[in-house]
C-alpha cells in the first residue's frame, strides 16, 4: 500500500471526505485534493505529521502499511543513511532536506 492509499483507507475507515480530511488536519482542502488528483503530488513529512494526529494515530504506525516495495533506490539509500544519524542531528538533517525542498 502507497502513502495515498494508506491515507485514503484511513479517511474512509472514518467516513471522512476529502473536505473533512482537510479540515480536521489543518491542512488547505487544495493541498489534499491535489494529492489525489495529480500523479506526482504527495504529502510532506510535516504533513503525514498532521494527517496523523487527526487520524489519532503515531507516525510509526502510519508507515506500517506502506510498502516498502515501491521505494526507490535512493530513498532507501537516504533512509538507510538518516537511521546512521546520531539522534541528536536528526531534526537538523530533517531541517535541511526541508530547506532544499523550497
Amino acid at each position: 500500500m502507497d502513502i495515498k492509499e494508506k491515507i485514503d483507507k484511513l479517511r474512509k475507515e472514518r467516513g471522512w471526505s476529502l473536505f473533512k480530511l482537510a479540515k480536521e488536519s489543518g491542512i488547505y482542502p487544495t493541498t489534499v485534493y491535489n494529492w489525489f488528483n495529480s500523479i506526482n503530488a504527495t504529502p510532506t513529512r510535516e504533513k503525514i505529521d498532521d494527517l496523523c494526529a487527526a487520524f489519532g494515530i503515531s507516525v510509526s504506525s502510519f508507515y506500517a502499511d506502506v510498502d516498502a516495495d515501491n521505494l526507490t533506490a535512493t530513498e532507501i539509500e537516504l533512509l538507510e543513511a538518516f537511521r546512521k544519524i546520531p539522534d541528536k542531528k536528526k531534526d537538523v538533517a530533517i531541517a535541511t532536506l526541508k530547506a532544499m525542498c523550497e
